[in-house]
């Protein structure tokens, strides 16, 4: 009876019908089945042609442009989708044509559809949950959130399956997948007057660039050695945190100046906080790279030891293998931070969650090597050596491979929420995206580096060197990350501790900044840069109940999926927070002052 009961309540919770969703389900379904069926194992179908070392240059190429293009399709939801179908279609006609240029053709279209997608699809789908109930509290949005997540993940799984079945032909393939997209389109379209469309109106990353592009321009400028040179300095601090000495010269981006020709836009010390926090997540995203190796071996010579072995065999099983394993680990995770997420260190966890992910990779790498130096045996004493081995042989390094994305991937995202502002938090994985888009751009370059070592036919090729190489260079990287993870459990990231006072010897060397008609204008009337206008107004009298929000551009919230987060609040919204009641706390006291005068 408890079961039942139990299992009562989380369907209730969990599942819930929304006619927008259904519309949107079809689309979700195709988008999957041609990831699986088509994308993912992409290698495979042009390994007869190219050969494995052109060809898994031209599959890093394409996952790699994909991933890095995501940051530029974020700023546009449900933009590209129609390039998908376009795409398919274009890559039918380049195998019946036999027309290269055709192919490449359709092989950049499908890039841009899928980065856009990725973007796009699943927060459009999570707009519609929120829209039909507007969640008010966090643990509201928290279940829309999981009702989105019910449709998706069951939509994504039997367009995984249906995958399994289809031909492996390409040109067949091909058009079913062109077919198949052009009928869930117009599904689609039928429920376009159900839809909640929220149109962009800017991004956080507009911020970034403003604050960077800023402290440019100001590069010339002396540190600031009073608390007054910063515009909308309210902590009275001359360095911003964190007190990285390769991101000081951000600080020089609020420094107010009163010169007729030079008319910059001063930024606020929130602002440039912000963007600090941001840009000091590049020492993590370094250690991705060698990562990222590992990553795009996966979904080139993994599958291409697979189609060797037995080419009838759907390659699809071991992609959905990868995929379940994935979400084993999410699940294990959201689990275990639930438990101990409020005894221990939320960023002590989310480090090691990281590092065991890189220790994986190692493993992966090792299992892989293994398998290849068997199978160059096997070659070697046999004319057909695979009917001497079983394809499920494989099945240990696509686990690991599994478990490697699972933890490192899904923790480099938790992280990344855990360090930047509310603003930024939904660029999460599209940044982490990018970090592994740029790493298998390196992975081609190492192929070519030792393209020696790869023939046409894997039977003529030392993938075993390769995967040595790359469990050395996994082992190393680990050994990186361990540093780098220390090195982020410093104080310096806290967003409470004030940056007090310059790098030693730094005041000797800084030259004062006169302002002459700021220090008569603070007492009675505070500045600050309007959010939508951007025009310059009093506080005392234009935000008598309104509290401040430190942003140049509008911005909408976009729900890009992300992890599930330890209970511990994040320290930079803390501290924005704990500035903002010192702004109301300063306008009170300055509306009392002129009250009394």
């Amino acid at each position: 009876m408890r079961i039942i009961n139990w299992f009562s309540k989380n369907f209730r919770y969990y599942v819930v019908f929304s006619k927008e969703a259904l519309f949107i389900l079809g689309l979700i379904f195709v988008h999957s089945f041609v990831e699986k069926a088509l994308l993912d194992i992409l290698i495979t179908h042009l390994q007869g042609v190219w050969g494995i070392h052109k060809s898994a240059q031209a599959v890093n190429l394409q996952e790699g442009t994909a991933a890095v293009l995501q940051i530029l399709f974020a700023f546009a939801l449900d933009a590209y989708l129609g390039r998908f179908k376009m795409g398919l279609v274009l890559f039918w006609n380049a195998d019946w044509h036999s027309d290269i240029r055709t192919f490449y053709i359709g092989l950049v279209l499908i890039t841009l559809a899928k980065a856009a997608k990725e973007v796009s699809l699943k927060a459009f789908l999570d707009d519609q949950f929120m829209a039909k109930d507007i969640p008010t509290t966090e643990k509201e949005k928290e279940r829309q959130h999981s009702r989105s997540n019910v449709w998706w993940r069951s939509a994504s799984i039997l367009g995984s399956i249906a995958a399994i079945f289809v031909p492996s032909s390409l040109k067949l393939l091909s058009m079913i997948s062109a077919i198949a997209m052009m009928i869930a389109y117009l599904w689609l379209w039928l429920g376009a007057k159900f839809y909640e469309c929220n149109r962009p109106t800017g991004s956080a990353i507009s911020d970034v660039l403003f604050v960077i592009r800023t402290a440019v321009r100001k590069s010339d400028l002396p540190y600031a050695t009073t608390p007054e040179q910063l515009f909308q300095n309210y902590k009275g601090v001359t360095r911003i945190e964190p007190c990285i000495s390769w991101l000081m010269w951000l600080d020089k981006a609020p420094i107010m100046i009163e010169e007729v020709n030079r008319p910059d836009k001063n930024c606020t010390v929130a602002q440039v906080k912000e963007v600090k926090f941001l840009l000091a997540l590049i020492p993590m995203w370094t250690t991705f790279l060698t990562y990222s190796l590992v990553d795009a071996t996966g979904s080139t010579f993994f599958f291409v030891q697979v189609s060797n072995i037995d080419d009838k065999f759907p390659v699809t099983v071991f992609v959905i293998l990868v995929t379940v394993t994935i979400s084993a680990i999410d699940y294990l995770c959201d689990f275990l931070f639930q438990k101990i997420g409020n005894e221990m260190n939320g960023q002590l966890i989310r480090r090691g969650r990281i590092g065991v992910g890189m220790a994986f990779s190692v493993i992966c790498c090792i299992f892989a090597w293994k398998n290849a130096v068997h199978w160059l045996y096997l070659v070697k004493i046999y004319t057909k050596p695979s009917l001497h081995i079983n394809i499920f042989s494989l099945t240990p390094q696509f686990i690991f491979l599994g478990i490697m994305k699972g933890f490192s991937e899904g923790g480099l995202q938790s992280f990344f929420c855990s360090q930047v502002s509310e603003s930024l938090k939904n660029y999460g994985p599209p940044f982490g995206e990018c970090v592994i888009g740029i790493g298998k751009f390196l992975s081609m370059f190492c192929i070519l580096i030792f393209g020696r070592w790869f023939g046409k036919y894997i039977n003529f090729s030392r993938l075993d060197n390769y995967y040595a190489l790359l469990t050395l260079l996994s082992f190393v990287n680990l050994l990186i990350y361990c540093l780098v993870a220390y090195w982020y459990g410093d104080v310096r990231f806290s967003p409470e501790v004030d940056c007090e006072p310059l790098i030693e010897g730094a005041q000797d060397s800084i030259r004062p900044l006169v302002l002459p008609s700021f220090s008569d204008q603070m007492p009675n009337n505070l500045q600050y840069i309007g959010v939508s206008t951007r025009r310059t107004r009093s506080l005392s009298d234009k935000m008598p109940n309104i509290s401040p929000y430190f942003s140049v551009f509008r911005r909408g919230t976009w729900s890009f999926p992300s992890p599930a987060q330890p209970t511990n609040p994040n320290r930079l919204d803390y501290a924005h927070e704990k500035e903002n009641e010192q702004l109301l706390n300063l306008k009170i006291s300055d509306s009392k002052h002129r009250d009394v005068l």
